[in-house]
């Protein structure tokens, strides 16, 4: 698996139910592996909160969903580049402090601004956006006749993908929610998901070298 780029098709809350997923896919010949940050096992409360994560192949993807019941993605989101850039560019300037901001989208759901904001928590693991900067970014779009129909934030020490407390404090379905993974922070990933009655659905990543 090491020559094909490896997808996510399921996340778990416990290791137990992931192997079970991974075992399901081998069965039936797809070769899966599982993916948590949680130090090896030696460190499961912390980071378990972002979710043990089953991989496949990239061309084994749609069968491994099918066997697993999941259901296809929505069309890959097409972002940007000047945003997949800004939300790189915050996160790296706050780190090692997640960053956060908002996205504006036009009538059609395009991306059109986005607001790189303070996070008053000054946190490693998690955010909130200073409300005051939150007014003037909704004016701004407003102003400009869009709306804010999403947000950023970054994880400057886990992989780009929802944990626990992204998920339950993710409270509008129409969200694009995008996550900037800074593991190898001179190799950033941005992915993006909606999140919709406690399932995050990926509608697309894009890795930025340098």
């Amino acid at each position: 698996m090491v020559d094909d780029p490896l997808v996510t098709v399921g996340s778990y809350s416990v290791r137990s139910d992931a192997e079970i997923a991974r075992a399901a896919l081998d069965a039936s010949g797809v070769d899966a592996v599982v993916r948590a940050d949680d130090e090896g096992g030696l460190n499961p409360g912390f980071f378990a909160e972002y979710g043990v994560r089953v991989e496949v192949r990239a061309g084994d993807v749609d069968a491994a969903r099918s066997i697993l019941g999941v259901g296809l993605p929505e069309p890959i989101l097409e972002l940007p580049q000047q945003v997949t850039e800004a939300v790189v560019a915050h996160a790296r300037f706050t780190y090692p402090e997640e960053a956060c901001g908002l996205l504006a989208v036009d009538d059609a759901g395009d991306v059109r601004m986005v607001y790189c904001l303070t996070n008053v928590e000054r946190s490693r693991y998690r955010f909130t956006v200073d409300p005051n900067e939150h007014y003037r970014a909704w004016r701004h779009a407003e102003r400009n006749g869009w709306e804010i129909g999403g947000a950023f934030h970054s994880h400057p020490m886990t992989a780009a993908h929802p944990s626990s407390t992204d998920i339950a404090g993710a409270l509008d379905p129409t969200w694009v929610h995008l996550i900037v993974g800074l593991v190898d922070p001179e190799n950033p990933e941005v992915r993006a998901f909606r999140i919709v009655d406690g399932e995050a659905a990926e509608l697309g990543s894009v890795t930025l070298e340098g």
